[in-house]
């Protein structure tokens, strides 16, 4: 379990690095031609999503160059999607469901005005939000491929909850939380390593939840971390109060994970 933790915060901590090196580099270019600093923070702000996502996906590569030099045995990206990507469960499927519609449902939802041109930061931020946590989640199996399962279950919860803190410590360091998404980020990366099961092994329910919920809600209804609604389609007129996104997650929670005792329970009544 050390092994998986130091090399995931190692992971973080290049990111964040990485991240703050581009980020700093294009402001100073822009110093140097005499740019005004709205200039500057108008160009950081629509190219967050593209440095993120390369600053990330850098880390991983950099990870995984150092598994290759260490002779450390892992399979490769296509071997590990013929392995773990196929139908996600149903569960997996309604809750994904639940959870977009239940949000839609507790906030009201308006359109926001002249936001409809805007199709590259559409494809950005969908685009970057799964890549986002979809590349936390490449690196998380390849921790398990190259030092083994966590056979002991306690250790697995602390594990999971211990990448969890390190998630959050990088977002806030990389991404300002200007517009308050934080809480919303944890909750979607805490529901994602619930999904994966044991050993980050269920790709097929993180895919799920990302297109069907995450992606949704950050491209469509504002829930971008980075752009918040500045580019969607649609945003929340009431701000959306986090007892009721927990509200939401304990529900689904409780659905996946005592589905079928309920409809047998609900059998054993009809009887």
């Amino acid at each position: 379990m050390q092994q998986h933790i130091r090399y995931y915060f190692i992971f973080q901590l290049i990111f964040v690095s990485l991240f703050v090196l581009m980020s700093s580099l294009g402001a100073f270019f822009h110093f140097l031609l005499d740019h005004e600093i709205s200039v500057v923070e108008n160009w950081l702000h629509s190219n967050t999503w593209e440095m993120l996502v390369l600053s990330k996906s850098l880390a991983l590569y950099l990870i995984m160059k150092w598994f290759s030099i260490r002779l450390y045995e892992a399979s490769t990206i296509k071997e590990l999607l013929k392995r773990f990507l196929s139908w996600p469960r149903p569960e997996a499927v309604v809750v994904s469901v639940f959870s977009l519609i239940s949000f839609i449902a507790l906030a009201r939802t308006i359109p926001s005005e002249h936001n409809y041109l805007y199709w590259y930061h559409y494809l950005a931020s969908y685009g970057g939000i799964f890549l986002f946590y979809g590349v936390e989640f490449l690196l998380l199996t390849y921790l398990y491929e190259v030092f083994g399962p966590i056979k002991d279950e306690k250790k697995q919860v602390l594990a999971k909850v211990a990448y969890l803190i390190l998630f959050i410590v990088g977002y806030r360091v990389s991404i300002p939380d200007y517009y308050q998404m934080a809480f919303f980020s944890a909750f979607c990366f805490a529901t994602l390593l619930y999904l994966s099961e044991r050993e980050i092994r269920n790709w097929s329910n993180i895919v799920c939840f990302l297109i069907l919920f995450i992606c949704p809600m950050a491209t469509f209804f504002g829930f971008d971390p980075v752009w918040g609604s500045d580019y969607s389609y649609f945003r929340f007129q009431d701000k959306f109060n986090n007892s009721l996104m927990a509200l939401v997650w304990v529900i689904s929670f409780c659905y996946y994970k005592f589905r079928n005792q309920i409809i047998l329970s609900f059998k054993k009544l009809k009887r």
